[in-house]
């Protein structure tokens, strides 16, 4: 990464601008004229500004420390070369957090790069943390030494590791401490007492997991109702600027509207003058729909007329017959067979024999002549008698073939239900003439009441004429709101003439304000209610308590007690075996940096120091030509104190930090000329790879460059 300029608007800093190139860059100037704070705001645009410092006695929090003299807010650009792409990022204020907001574009296009819109784009540009490039490439003369941190300890391990810096180590070690801590405390007892446990304890996991779940949908809810919000207000921001922009266009666009609106209303009215008011046309319509529905009514009454009951079947000696009349008939038939069953003819039977025993007797007193009349009277009584019975044995069996084989006891009977149903059928049958005759009636009047208000028309048409008549009111109403609506927007656009805000930002949207500020209303109040819900959730995930808490138990439960004797004895081995192994690496990084950082030394000092050892807090000593011990910085000058950690800083630049810009803020002030010379040709020699920045209030550097020609 290279820095091209820098423009500042931090501490004594106001928009003002450094300009800078890539390879050795030596900036002169006194102090007082912000060096420091060109260091501290390259260190903000890369990193951000620390907000949990608190500035105490005799110390300063960097938001307080820089916050513009000029009373501005805090803000700042930088345009680099990054991967071949000339970039700018800029911070400003986010809300209170300063310089929060970070912008990356490309600069000559706009184009947005993303990966760099971060809270610290130096960990992407740079590959390292803050308090990694902090002792690797940003050197203050106030802060030469190189102290142990942990991030840098991860990074110097990444140099003899497969490239972990993720204190995955570390972490460990904590997570067997604790997992050591639990084997033990779960001898105590809970493990009698897991298996009755379960059951609730997975009913609360599983009811646990659903309120996570709607908890997550819910805040990524919220997260997108909250971007929905900054852009239609946004949006909004960019409806009003754009209207007061063109706000005479408007003015005059609304003039000629509300003139036209106006003439719209004039021809309106002129198109009502031959018309009946619009309460009369509506009263015929309401008139012509009830007749209509009174006639669908009738037409329904007509479709649903119960049907005629079948012809009452009957059986030979009642078919067509009068009811009545087939029930008298019935009646005098029984007892006409009755009758002949019971026939009046003995008398002629008995005269018969009179006659014949008188014959008998006068012709024994010798009497034929008398005898003979006698004798015939009584043959001609039994031949009537016999004559008698056969005619009313022929019509009994008339009688009984008539009725078809039914008993003479159920003629009066059958004829009385065949009487009964003909008479409900003939009932049924009257009942549904006359509805229909009634019917046909309303049906006739209901069609001449429409004629009476339609005319030659028919129903539809009239209706057509009438919505068309109505429809000609509505357009005028439609044209008297639309002027209304001319003379309000004229009115309103008469009053417009403050000063408005451009929007913040680029908008994207095409809303109406209407619909902006119904869309912003819709999600305020959608925000109320998922924060309602998110409160109701979290209140029930505090009843049944932590995920951790139930995963571990439900982990305890599935457990056997050997399997967890076994379990603490392998942490056990465990610990010790990541002990030995974070002892092993720390001492592995050291040969490397100090190998490195010894030549450098030896370049800077004229070869007077060959021996140079690193120890695990980074502390350094050195020994020189001469001396049979390695000695501590306590026992060297002050500038071969810097010149040591100098060396030492740039072997630890070029294994962590080989990309970024290396930054000398008044390092070099305590190096005689000599020595000053051989670490001015080593940086010189360092910026054919990186840019270097040398910040000095004295003019010793740029007059050994020139004298030298070491650029």
């Amino acid at each position: 990464m290279k820095i091209l300029s820098m423009t500042a608007t931090f501490g004594k800093l106001s928009q003002q601008t450094l300009a800078l190139k890539p390879g050795m860059n030596i900036i002169e100037a006194p102090n007082e004229w912000g060096k420091s704070t060109w260091c501290a705001f390259l260190m903000a645009m890369l990193y951000g500004i620390d907000t949990g410092s608190r500035s105490k006695t005799g110390f300063l929090a960097d938001k307080e420390h820089y916050a513009p003299w000029s009373g501005e807010p805090m803000s700042g650009r930088m345009d680099i070369l990054w991967n071949g792409r000339e970039i700018t990022i800029e911070r400003q204020n986010k809300n209170r957090i300063p310089m929060g907001e970070v912008k990356a574009f490309e600069t000559k296009t706009g184009i947005p790069v993303p990966e760099l819109a971060v809270a610290m784009p130096g960990q992407v540009l740079l590959g390292v943390e803050r308090s990694v490039f902090a002792r690797a490439g940003f050197l203050k003369l106030s802060e030469m030494p190189v102290t142990e941190d942990e991030s840098l300890r991860r990074r110097l391990n990444e140099l003899v590791t497969t490239g972990d810096e993720s204190g995955a180590s570390d972490d460990l070690a904590q997570k067997l401490r604790n997992l050591k801590n639990k084997c033990r405390f779960n001898k105590k007892g809970l493990l009698p007492e897991l298996e009755i446990q379960q059951a609730e304890n997975e009913k609360k996991r599983q009811q646990l997991e659903s309120l996570q779940y709607n908890i997550r949908a819910i805040k990524a809810r919220q997260q997108e109702l909250e971007e929905q919000s900054r852009l239609l207000e946004n949006h909004k921001q960019a409806l009003q600027y754009a209207q007061h922009q063109l706000y005479a266009q408007t003015l005059t666009a609304a003039q000629v509207q509300r003139d036209t609106a106006k003439e719209n209303l004039l021809q309106g009215e002129k198109e009502l003058e031959t018309l009946p008011s619009q309460e009369t046309i509506r009263q015929e319509l309401s008139r012509l729909q009830q007749l209509r529905d009174t006639k669908d009514s009738l037409h329904t009454r007509s479709q649903l007329l119960p049907q005629l009951p079948p012809v009452p079947e009957a059986t030979a000696p009642f078919r067509g017959k009068d009811p009545a009349q087939a029930v008298a008939e019935a009646i005098s038939d029984a007892e006409k067979l009755q009758q002949m069953k019971n026939p009046k003819g003995v008398a002629w039977w008995i005269f018969g024999g009179l006659c014949l025993a008188v014959a008998v007797a006068l012709f024994l007193l010798s009497q034929p002549v008398i005898a003979g009349v006698a004798l015939l009277c009584g043959a001609v009584c039994f031949a009537l008698s016999v004559a008698r019975k056969k005619k009313l044995q022929g019509e009994m069996t008339a009688l009984t073939e008539k009725y078809a084989g039914i008993p003479v006891a159920y003629w009066e009977q059958e004829s009385r239900a065949y009487a009964a149903a003909q008479q409900n059928y003939n009932a049924v049958l009257a009942d549904r003439q006359q509805k229909l005759a009634d019917l046909n009636r309303e049906l006739e009047e209901n069609t001449c009441a429409i004629a009476a208000i339609t005319g030659e028309m028919s129903l539809s048409q009239y209706e057509e004429l009438c919505r068309s008549q109505l429809q000609i009111y509505t357009r005028l109403q439609e044209k008297q709101s639309a002027l209304q609506q001319a003379e309000d927007v004229l009115q309103a656009l008469s009053g417009a003439g403050e000063q408005v805000l451009p929007p913040q930002f680029a908008d994207t949207l095409t809303y109406s304000a209407q619909e902006t500020e119904h869309y912003l209303t819709a999600n305020a109040a959608e925000q109320q209610l998922l924060h309602q819900r998110l409160g109701q959730s979290q209140g029930q995930m505090e009843t049944l308590g932590s995920e951790e808490s139930l995963l571990a138990k439900k982990q305890q439960l599935e457990s056997r007690i050997e399997i967890l004797e076994q379990y603490y004895r392998a942490l056990t081995r465990a610990q010790e075996t990541l002990v030995q192994a974070t002892q092993e690496l720390q001492r592995r990084f050291a040969p490397k940096l100090s190998q490195r950082a010894q030549e450098l030394f030896g370049r800077m000092t004229g070869q007077r120091y060959r021996r140079l050892s690193l120890c695990q807090d980074l502390s350094v000593e050195a020994g020189a030509e001469g001396e049979n011990t390695l000695r501590g910085t306590l026992w060297r000058s002050d500038g071969t104190v810097d010149q040591l950690y100098l060396a030492l800083r740039l072997a630890v630049a070029e294994e962590l930090t080989p990309n970024a810009p290396l930054v000398l803020d008044d390092a070099l002030v305590r190096f005689d000329d000599t020595r000053l010379a051989s670490a001015l040709e080593i940086l010189r020699e360092a910026s054919e790879n990186k840019q270097v920045i040398l910040f000095t209030c004295q003019g010793r550097e740029q007059e050994i460059i020139t004298q030298t020609n070491i650029e």
